[in-house]
């Protein structure tokens, strides 16, 4: 019994591990390497016995002419060199293996992040796209459809959230912002039946962030 317990506690565990956690991405004046992080971004950083950035270790990041070098670690992130300027991008679906659910049924994660706001481009699966170049308007879009009514985080340097609420079209206006670096998180479940790491998987859940500095 103890066992199993112990077990049910594990699972529990890493459910809300994967769903509260967010993979963010930053870069500097729109050139230069990236940096990778991991954890809650509206929390304070986690103890480094926690080590969370060692489950990063199949992600891609790539911007707008090729993807990064290889990843090296720098405290408390990865550091990701980039030859080409302008936005980043960066794809993990292999961070976490897949747990069960309430329901005993598997379930899985997908993490997208991106750094920048200058293309109006889609490049991932789920993502915050602005809808002019540097505009505070986005559409949420998700494997090229608008997601409507969707509840979306807006995260600033002092760690305070508010949260927003795409439309109708799925698309979402920031407040005014003052001069820092935001991070908005947006997040989508959606019913599958597919292999995952070689566990049949009844729900992903996706998970994006978008990062961009004001003057």
């Amino acid at each position: 019994m103890k066992k199993l317990l112990l077990a049910c506690m594990a699972w529990s565990c890493l459910s809300l591990s994967a769903q509260a956690h967010e993979i963010w991405i930053e870069r500097d004046g729109q050139s230069g390497p990236v940096r990778v992080y991991f954890g809650e971004p509206a929390e304070a950083a986690a103890a480094e016995s926690e080590d969370e950035l060692g489950r990063l270790k199949h992600f891609e990041v790539f911007g707008t002419q090729g993807k990064a070098g290889k990843a090296t670690r720098a405290g408390d992130h990865l550091v990701a060199p980039l030859a080409a300027s302008g936005d980043a991008w960066l794809f993990d679906n292999q961070v976490f293996e897949p747990w069960q659910g309430e329901d005993k049924r598997y379930e899985a994660v997908s993490y997208y992040a991106r750094a920048g706001r200058s293309s109006t481009m889609s490049r991932l699966a789920f993502e915050l796209i602005p809808t002019t170049a540097n505009a505070n308007t986005f559409t949420l879009d998700f494997r090229g459809k608008p997601l409507a009514d969707t509840e979306v985080t807006l995260i600033d340097q002092a760690k305070t959230q508010k949260t927003l609420k795409t439309d109708a079209q799925g698309r979402l206006t920031l407040p005014a912002l003052a001069k820092g670096r935001y991070i908005v998180v947006a997040a989508h479940k959606e019913p599958v039946q597919k292999l995952v790491a070689g566990q049949q998987v009844t729900t992903m859940h996706h998970i994006s962030t978008l990062t961009f500095a004001t003057e």
